[in-house]
Parts: structure tokens; C-alpha cells; sequence
């Protein structure tokens, strides 16, 4: 058979009325004259600059022509045309919300911060819920959304433009956090911030967070910041300079959305030899430092996890966490986590009290101390 008239057959084939799966194909018009219609495959060209030989496809048809000669009305009814035929419709773009459900917000004169999260895949746990370490994230996001939308915000995202020309930051010193329950994914949960001064040279933040539907309240945090020179890794004070540029959304004063009632107790430095449970060798990976250089503080808490027993992570919640941080981390550090046990819940209806050290593995800087509570997942 010539190459003509395989091409001719080629053609007949294809164009013939035909069903897949019970879907009805499309029959394409052909030009009156099928001898006016050709599909030529040229060879191989020359090498490319890759060394590799490539093909060259080229496509010549009165259809083709047809095609580029039609109006824009012609075309859209050619496509228009198609879909129905597979029972199809256009999808309908949606409608731009001009207030935007996940647009952050700016309350009271620029005191409070407000904004929507949407709970991913990505941020949940074993057990279907978003992890504490997903929440935390979210409430990180919200401190530096506040200082965007404030205008406070510099360009290396870790400071005001006057912290910055002082080579000055904020770290986390203490937190404190209560959950109440855990969101689902594809759940909202909004998230409304504030701060105030905390002592001499800190920084108190609380955050709320609530069910966006119902209104029902999720979690509930408190976080003290402290500045730190980022060039002699010391804490440094709080100056004036400074404290004019965010006195926009600084608050006075602000009674703590956690009280010491719930837990002010003083955390304690665990020991090696009395602890319940020693974790070693925990390395600091590349991608567990932030923009400070060091390793950041949600890390922690997956470091403080890894010392916790299998039968409370199975059987418990994590109901509040305390944590205060002693001294940054960095890399080529070997660390351990240790957790005693300070109340036992042996039964199913009994909470469950921990304390943990996170410390250097041959000496003896303590880095982190905290206590947990988990409740039982029917609480």
C-alpha cells in the first residue's frame, strides 16, 4: 500500500462513528474532498544541542485551514458544540466575593487582628484532627499578618524596619496553650490576636480561636516575646525606638485570655537518671531552622512528642501545653527529650499529667522545660 493511500485509510478510520465505554465520540467534518487532505510526518532533523535526534510533526488539512479561517463566533460554537454532545457544561466561574472569607482584618483601630484558616490534609494527625503542631503554625502566621497589615512589617519578615536597623528580633521565652477541641480538615477556625507589654522588655500575645460556623471556641493561647540581637544572639531591651513604631497595636493593658489559675505553676528541670522516659539522639535538621537561624519553636514540641508513651498518644488528647525556653538551638546538636510521668491516668477517664526537659545529650544546658495534659479523647 502506498503512502497516500495508508494516509487516505488512516483518515476513513478516524473519522468513522465509533463508541468508548458507552461515550459517543464526535464525528469531525472532513473537506468535501479527501484527496485535498494530508498528513505528512518528516523525519528526524539534524541533532539539537542536547544531542538528541528530535522529530518534527507537521499537520496540513483543509479542516485545519477551515479551522484558522472561521470567525471567533464560528469557533466558540465548534467548541460550544462538542461539550454538548458529551452532555457537558461549561463550568461556571464563581462570582470574585468582594469580602474576602480568608482576607485578614484589622478590629478596634488596629488592636485586634482577625482572620479565617482553612484546616488542610496536610495538617492532620493519625487520628483525623488538625495537630497541635499544624495549630501553632497557624497562630505563628497570624502574629506576622498582624505586623503586615499594620504596616509595621520589614522585609526580612522577622521584624519592624527600626528592630531591623539594630540587627534585632523576637524569640519565644514562654507558652501556653488550651485546646478544646481539635478542627477537622476542610473545617474554618478563625483566629483573633492581640499584644501588649509584658514586664520591661516583653511582648505578651493571646490568641483565640474559634469554630468560623458555629462560634464555638477551639483553643485558646498566651505567648511572651522577648528581643534578641541577632548578631550576639543575647536578649537586648525594648527601646523607645521601637516601642513608638507598634504603639499602634500595642494595648495598654490586657488580662491574659489564660490565667494562672488554669496552670501557673513553675516548671522544673527533669534528671536523666529519675526520669520516666529518656529519649536520645534527636538532630536538629536544615529545615528545622527559621529565618533567626535557629531551630524554631514548633520544633520543640515535636521533639517533647517523641518522649511521650504510645498508649497516651493513642488513648489521650492533648488538652494544654506548657513550655518555657531556655537557650536556642542550631545545628550539629544532639539533644534528648525527657518526660516523667507527674499524674497518672491509668484508667480511661483520667487525665494524664507529664513534664519534660529537652537538654543537650553530654551536658547539661537545658534548652526547654514544660508540662502536658491529655485527656481522655471523650472528654
Amino acid at each position: 500500500m502506498s503512502i497516500y493511500n495508508w494516509q487516505i485509510t488512516m483518515l476513513k478510520h478516524l473519522a468513522a462513528s465509533r463508541h468508548l465505554k458507552g461515550i459517543p465520540v464526535p464525528i469531525s467534518t472532513l473537506p468535501s474532498s479527501t484527496s485535498e487532505t494530508t498528513i505528512t510526518c518528516r523525519g528526524i532533523n539534524s541533532l539539537t544541542d542536547t544531542g538528541r535526534n528530535e522529530p518534527n510533526f507537521a499537520l496540513s488539512s483543509g479542516l485545519q485551514s477551515n479551522l484558522n479561517s472561521a470567525q471567533p463566533s464560528q469557533k466558540e460554537a465548534i467548541g460550544k458544540m462538542g461539550l454538548e454532545h458529551f452532555n457537558l457544561k461549561p463550568t461556571k466561574q464563581p462570582e470574585k466575593n468582594v469580602d474576602n472569607l480568608f482576607e485578614g482584618r484589622l478590629l478596634q483601630g488596629g488592636l485586634v487582628f482577625q482572620q479565617n484558616f482553612l484546616i488542610r490534609v496536610s495538617e492532620l494527625d493519625s487520628f483525623g484532627k488538625a495537630s497541635i503542631r499544624a495549630l501553632i503554625n497557624i497562630l505563628q502566621e497570624s502574629v506576622f499578618n498582624h505586623f503586615k497589615y499594620a504596616g509595621i512589617l520589614s522585609d526580612d519578615f522577622s521584624s519592624t524596619p527600626e528592630m531591623k536597623k539594630r540587627n534585632m528580633t523576637w524569640v519565644v521565652s514562654r507558652m501556653q496553650i488550651v485546646v478544646d477541641s481539635y478542627p477537622s480538615w476542610s473545617d474554618v477556625i478563625q483566629v483573633k490576636t492581640w499584644t501588649c507589654v509584658s514586664g520591661r522588655n516583653g511582648m505578651r500575645r493571646d490568641w483565640i480561636v474559634s469554630d468560623f460556623n458555629t462560634g464555638e471556641t477551639l483553643l485558646r493561647a498566651v505567648c511572651v516575646y522577648v528581643m534578641m540581637n541577632k548578631r550576639t544572639r543575647k536578649l537586648c531591651k525594648f527601646i523607645d525606638e521601637v516601642k513608638e513604631e507598634t504603639k499602634g497595636i500595642f494595648m495598654d493593658t490586657a488580662d491574659p485570655i489564660i490565667n494562672d489559675n488554669e496552670d501557673g505553676r513553675k516548671l522544673r528541670d527533669l534528671d536523666v537518671e529519675t526520669a520516666d522516659i529518656v529519649h536520645t539522639g534527636l538532630l536538629p535538621k536544615w529545615s528545622d531552622l527559621d529565618f533567626n537561624q535557629h531551630v524554631n519553636h514548633v520544633t520543640y514540641i515535636d521533639w517533647l512528642l517523641e518522649s511521650v508513651p504510645h498508649w497516651i498518644l493513642e488513648s489521650k488528647k492533648l488538652s494544654s501545653i506548657t513550655l518555657e525556653f531556655r537557650k536556642e538551638c542550631g545545628m550539629n546538636t544532639a539533644l534528648q527529650s525527657i518526660c516523667t510521668v507527674a499524674k497518672d491516668g491509668s484508667t480511661k477517664n483520667e487525665a494524664v499529667e507529664l513534664e519534660h526537659t529537652i537538654c543537650l545529650e553530654k551536658q547539661s544546658h537545658i534548652l526547654l522545660r514544660g508540662r502536658t495534659l491529655w485527656m481522655p479523647k471523650r472528654a
